[in-house]
């Protein structure tokens, strides 16, 4: 999950136009008006460890768009049968308490297209719920589609988001419309709880012969009289035994003929072998790869880096084709709240998404591979290249923007009257007088 969700995902235009630019201001302001970093990061991890989480898109009483995420055990994606899957209802389901009268009632929400139905529990029933508004306002959401043949169309949309890591391999041929994921560590339980056995073992041990043990000999604990830090008589032999051997390791009071420590030289190589091998598992068989000081060395090059992340980078690619689809339908369903909402006519296709993988990068071949790229690839595609620049239409914008400011500067500070003895435009330009002869001079 860090290491392709760390890194911010960006949401970059991918055509120009001052269309395009006031779509794009309005999606990020979006976009970080719901904290997206943060909530992209949760959807992954979650996504990655339960199999499957849900985004839930609406207007609040504002008329803000906002988004909501909701993990796998309060929802239910339900499906159509056919060929294409498509998504027709979400169910949501969760349980309200009432404190004052210690009961707990069962509420069901249905989302599809249309509306919203509301459900509550009655005894062993679910029954409609009345009480509440059956198809609030602006529910219905519609966003434009493009067909094979390049013509858009308006068709309405769940305003949901379904996020599936991997599908089980059972449903490959389902029949019940139900697509349920599966999360990257089912098929690692086992190996887990024996890692977690080994080392709660080793440590168990460990605590055990952390306490103080002293063999006393000729001493009669029951004529013992014996007082504790703050004055109090002891009476229990245990306690007695507690005391001795503390103050024996502490004061080396001598108490009875002889006070021998006892010592335990753990032999625990075996054990660390375990655990290691065990961790070493557990890496291989999760893409993870192994960050060890004997194999990175010192500035390792691009090329070992990517031998090191090669299997992390098999698996963050399956990743990122899962979730990067379902960013798109989050795209695609906020483009069609903002069309709502400001009357206007994006395509969701303008955006591009985009992951950035965390990986250690070795700036100065980076720099070096970019600059024997000039002349090869354009300004844009250059700085694509570099891990550090988010946006590289917007920075080549910036760049050239601030060459105009600084030729101009220069210009000032060369020929002051340079600038100002521009010819004015149309606006400034006085009026012609219609009824001035021709060929009089002024």
């Amino acid at each position: 999950t860090s290491y392709i969700a760390s890194n911010p995902i960006r949401y970059s235009a991918n055509e120009a136009g001052t269309d395009v630019e006031e779509y794009v201001k309005k999606l990020q302001a979006v976009l970080m008006a719901n904290d997206e970093e943060s909530l992209s990061y949760d959807i992954i991890e979650d996504g990655s460890i339960d199999g499957e989480v849900f985004e839930y898109y609406y207007f609040d009483e504002d008329g803000q768009i906002c988004i909501a995420g909701f993990k796998a055990d309060e929802c239910i994606a339900v499906y159509d049968t056919t060929v294409k899957a498509k998504l027709i209802a979400v169910i949501r389901y969760y349980t309200m308490t009432d404190v004052s009268r210690s009961t707990k009632t069962m509420i069901v929400e249905v989302y599809d297209e249309e509306e919203i139905t509301y459900l509550r529990q009655e005894g062993s029933a679910i029954v409609l719920d009345t009480s509440r508004e059956k198809n609030p306002v602006l529910h219905n959401i519609t966003v434009r589609m493009k067909d094979q043949d390049g013509k858009f169309q308006e068709k309405p949309v769940v305003p949901w988001t379904h996020y599936v890591n991997r599908r089980r391999k059972h449903q490959e041929n389902r029949d019940d419309g139900m697509v349920e994921g599966m999360g990257d560590l089912s098929d690692l339980k086992r190996l887990m709880d024996a890692i977690n056995k080994a080392v709660t073992g080793k440590v168990d041990v460990q605590e055990y012969f952390k306490n103080p043990k002293v063999l006393f000999e000729d001493l009669d604990l029951d004529d013992l009289i014996l007082y504790d830090s703050e004055g109090n008589l002891i009476t229990d032999v245990e306690k007695k035994k507690q005391y001795l051997a503390k103050m024996w390791s502490t004061s080396q009071i001598l108490v009875g003929g002889k006070a021998v420590p006892i010592t335990w030289d753990l032999q625990d190589q075996h054990e660390e072998n375990t655990i290691n091998r065990l961790i070493e598992s557990l890496l291989d068989q999760t893409g993870t790869p192994h960050l060890r000081p004997d194999q990175v060395g010192n500035a390792p090059s691009g090329i070992a880096l990517k031998i090191i992340f090669y299997h992390a980078d098999i698996k963050a690619g399956m990743k990122i084709r899962h979730y990067g689809k379902g960013f798109r339908n989050r795209i695609r369903i906020i483009t069609g709240m903002l069309n709502r909402k400001h009357k206007k006519q994006w395509d969701y296709q303008a955006v591009d998404v985009k992951f950035s993988k965390n990986m250690p990068v070795n700036l100065v071949e980076m720099v070096e591979i970019v600059t024997k790229l000039v002349g090869q690839l354009s300004h844009e595609e250059r700085l694509a290249l570099l891990p550090f620049v988010d946006d590289p239409r917007a920075s080549r914008e910036k760049l050239l923007k601030e060459q105009d400011e600084e030729a101009e500067r220069r210009m000032k500070i060369l020929d002051p009257d340079a600038l100002e003895d521009k010819e004015p435009t149309d606006d400034d330009a006085p009026p012609d007088d219609e009824n001035s002869p021709d060929g009089d001079a002024a």
